[in-house]
């Protein structure tokens, strides 16, 4: 008779080589992500000899929650840098400025207050 064998499925599962009928469920560790800003806390089921990675995605603005247990070192979660790159979000004002002058927004801001109040621009919804 061959030694036990085990073989692992996905997800959680394992099955022994001497009775393949047998399922037997692994049992998932659960690790909270705690997020940084936007204060929302993201549980992640791990398979249980998983390493804990340090960072995972928020399940709401998915910037890098960090864990709140003690993770493994060196560990990164595939896909997300170790080091997270924070973008500075852009209003419209910085999306227009780095496309025209002030002095061509101004102009243009005249030319079109001087449309709408001639009433050739359409001002918004019409109620019927």
């Amino acid at each position: 008779m061959p030694p036990a064998m085990v073989t692992a499925t996905v997800p959680h599962r394992t099955r022994t080589a001497e009775n393949p009928d047998r399922v037997v469920p692994l049992v998932p560790q659960i690790v909270a992500y705690l997020c940084g800003q936007c204060e929302v806390t993201t549980e992640a089921r791990l398979h249980p000899r998983a390493p804990i990675p340090v960072l995972w995605p928020c399940r709401i603005c998915r910037e890098g929650a960090e864990c709140t247990v003690e993770a493994d070192d060196g560990i990164e979660l595939i896909g997300m840098p170790a080091s997270l790159k924070r973008y500075q979000r852009k209003d419209h004002w910085t999306h227009l400025s780095e496309r025209r002058t002030e002095a061509e927004l101004e102009r243009l801001l005249a030319a079109r207050l001087e449309l709408l109040r001639a009433g050739k621009l359409h001002a918004g919804p019409s109620h019927m």
